[in-house]
């Protein structure tokens, strides 16, 4: 049977191996404890991925969204190593944390980091930046060294405008170029002691490649008023799809090539259907939604686009905190 899903505003949420399933999946016949400690990791990033998502959806009404939950929860878990006490207790309930011990902390997430470490469409890096004349505790820098496979950089803050190159020039190296100038120089000063910094590089190619001559100019809806013209690509594939009565949903996986991570798109069944999806999807968990998912013939339109994000996560960490 065809199943066609016709555009209108939906939910890209990108598998990049950080939000369902860092790790292969597998039978339950097979589970062994670090199967299962790496699918209470999934399932709690997740859970981590839908609770940023709704603070930044509510700081930043009306706008595309576009955030890597893993590196949020990456560098905040750095933080996390060092921390003690009050401000421990915080971070492992905010994070959403499967443990309060840092070794074990750093393992769970030593998982995911050395899953991708030799990939060659996802790229992964985590960098400390510490202030000259300053000693990391051993311990701490020991867990970053061979668990977050970050070994730590002296710089002197006080003098800005070179320690922001310093940062800013390996993040550009790390991305590929494509993320510059990610700290400004005005942020640094004599103060600061410590900066911690994580990289995410995905350049990946359809499974299924769309056909050029297939892209034509059509119309999206944003709502059930508005609409904007955008170059809509199609494909006619056997995919993983699934209708999800309880979201008033389907839900679409798009495989990348040579590589076990996706991208699932969620879609409201009606134009007007996007806040109460967001709503819906609180109670839901995107492991839920793939478990759902069978192999059919679709029908695809798909618009290009591209999108660019910035903010300030202070606010949302003071709300999920």
């Amino acid at each position: 049977m065809d199943y066609r899903l016709v555009p209108c505003a939906c939910w890209l949420l990108p598998l990049l191996g950080l939000a369902l399933s860092p790790f292969p999946p597998v039978h339950s016949a097979d589970v062994t404890m670090a199967d299962a400690a790496h699918q209470e990791f999934a399932r709690r990033l997740a859970l981590f991925s839908i609770n940023v998502y709704d603070k930044l959806s509510a700081q930043k009404p009306g706008e595309n969204i576009i955030f890597s939950p893993f590196s949020i929860q990456t560098c905040a878990a750095m933080a996390r190593l060092g921390a003690e006490k009050e401000t421990a207790t915080q971070l492992d309930q905010g994070l959403g944390l499967a443990s309060s011990d840092p070794e074990q902390i750093a393992q769970s997430f030593h998982q995911v980091l050395a899953a991708y470490q030799d990939s060659q469409i996802l790229r992964i890096a985590n960098k400390i930046f510490v202030m000259d004349g300053y000693q990391l505790r051993q311990e701490f820098d020991q867990l970053l060294s061979k668990q977050f496979l970050s070994a730590a950089q002296s710089v002197d803050f006080s003098k800005n405008v070179q320690a922001a190159a310093t940062i800013n020039n390996w993040v550009e190296q790390r991305t590929n170029h494509l993320i510059k100038d990610l700290v400004p120089a005005s942020v640094l000063n004599s103060d600061s002691r410590l900066v911690l910094v994580n990289a995410i590089h995905f350049k990946g190619a359809w499974k299924h490649q769309f056909s050029k001559h297939l892209t034509r100019p059509d119309t999206f809806h944003l709502d059930g008023e508005r609409t904007v013209q955008v170059s809509m690509m199609s494909l006619k594939e056997s995919l993983r799809y699934a209708h999800l009565p309880a979201l008033d949903a389907t839900a679409l996986e798009l495989p990348y090539k040579d590589s076990d991570l996706s991208m699932l798109i969620v879609l409201p069944k009606t134009k007007t259907g996007l806040p109460a999806l967001e709503e819906k999807l609180r109670l839901m968990t995107l492991s839920q939604i793939t478990q759902a998912l069978y192999e059919t013939k679709v029908a695809l339109k798909l618009p290009r686009f591209k999108a660019e994000f910035q903010v300030e996560l202070s606010e949302v960490f003071q709300n999920i905190l």
